[in-house]
């Protein structure tokens, strides 16, 4: 089949399109990925193995609110050009605003199967921060445009009961990782990110956003000095987090890593809360969770989302509700032997939690759209 994928932003690489994209074209698909280059700055084609990246530069910029439909609407036009012109197959719509997209651009570029996969739910992520009004816009759309859609994706257990709550059929392609080939050598991790063998490393690697609540990380830096919090990651909260580390003498800034393999190595936990007022907290299915089951390594967490359901099904690291409950999930960690015990239950689980399991569902959707798209030209207008 030949694949649009839509996306509101600019192919960095998002982990999840990657991994999904990648899949696809091994899988003999012919994948293109539609981005939107905000601030104008990134090639405008380039590929990614075998995977061709489009990039529109629409100018914009993010927080725009209600402001940024207009962009969307000249981006819907740059979208509906391309995609008019290769006819594509199906059209790989990320998150809503694409959705809404793909189904306007549908009936002139040959009626391609629409798949909807939802990372987000918009009218709960915005819900804090956007009118009721607005919200409740938001959330209309969002029970009815997927409906229209050939398939829903969702990435875990708690987005495809979302869905469900509401008549939508979803077929569940969870943020799973796969365990690496090679886990680098500990001591040298440590030594290339001049780490000492007997520090205790509380380590984030991933979005730097306000919803995620590294501000408890940094006041627990603050109450234990000898403890090294090491932060890694891009996003709108970059900045802030990086003039906190400055006054820190034991936070360490790392921006953005391309490969957070040495990182994982190195460190003897990992950190992810959202904050405990966050709307979207009961819906997190982060990576984080995963990637911390492919490398085994034990997580300091908030029992939040799909944390919650997979802290009740294994022993993971510790949970944590506030400071001082965070303060003791970390002392529960500097235990090596506990450390070790987690370690062990975690690369025993990862055995089910595998991309290569999550892939094979994502295949099995592209294999039905094609078979009804073939059966859909038999049967003619």
């Amino acid at each position: 089949m030949k694949i649009d994928v839509l996306l509101a932003v600019g192919y960095d690489p998002d982990t999840r399109t990657r991994k999904e994209t990648q899949v696809l074209a091994m899988a003999g698909h012919e994948v293109r990925i539609l981005a939107w280059d905000r601030d104008d700055s990134r090639p405008a084609r380039e590929f990614d193995g075998p995977v061709e990246i489009l990039r529109s530069g629409v100018r914009s910029t993010w927080g725009r609110g209600l402001g940024q439909v207009l962009y969307f609407a000249r981006l819907a036009l740059e979208y509906l050009r391309l995609v008019r012109h290769r006819r594509p197959d199906a059209i790989h719509a990320v998150d809503l605003p694409m959705l809404l997209i793909a189904l306007g651009i549908r009936p002139f570029a040959g009626r391609p199967r629409v798949i909807y996969d939802a990372f987000e739910i918009y009218s709960v992520m915005v819900s804090h921060r956007m009118p009721a009004p607005v919200v409740a816009g938001i959330a209309l759309l969002e029970r009815w445009a997927p409906r229209l859609a050939s398939t829903v994706i969702t990435p875990g257990e708690t987005r495809a009961a979302y869905f469900r709550a509401r008549g939508i059929a979803s077929v569940s392609v969870p943020n799973w990782s796969d365990p690496p080939a090679v886990v680098p050598d500990r001591a040298e991790a440590r030594s290339g990110l001049d780490v000492p063998d007997d520090r205790f490393v509380i380590a984030y690697a991933g979005a730097l956003h306000p919803a995620r609540d590294l501000d408890a990380l940094l006041r627990h830096a603050a109450r234990a000095p000898d403890d090294l919090v090491v932060i890694a990651g891009q996003g709108s909260d970059a900045q802030r987090l990086a003039d906190a580390a400055r006054d820190l003498g034991n936070v360490r800034f790392l921006g953005w890593l391309p490969d957070p393999a040495a990182l994982l190595a190195a460190t003897d936990s990992l950190y992810y809360a959202l904050r405990e007022d966050h709307p979207y907290a009961q819906l997190a299915a982060p990576n984080n969770l995963y990637t911390a089951i492919a490398y085994a390594v034990p997580l300091v967490y908030r029992p939040q989302g799909e944390l919650g359901i997979l802290g009740a099904r294994h022993e993971m690291g510790a949970a944590f509700s506030d400071d001082d409950s965070l303060d003791e999930a970390i002392d529960r960690l500097r235990a090596p032997d506990t450390r070790a015990r987690i370690r062990t239950e975690m690369a025993a689980a990862r055995a089910h939690y595998t991309w290569r399991r999550a892939a094979d569902a994502l295949l099995a959707v592209y294999a039905a759209n094609g078979s009804a798209a073939r059966r859909d030209t038999a049967n003619g207008p």
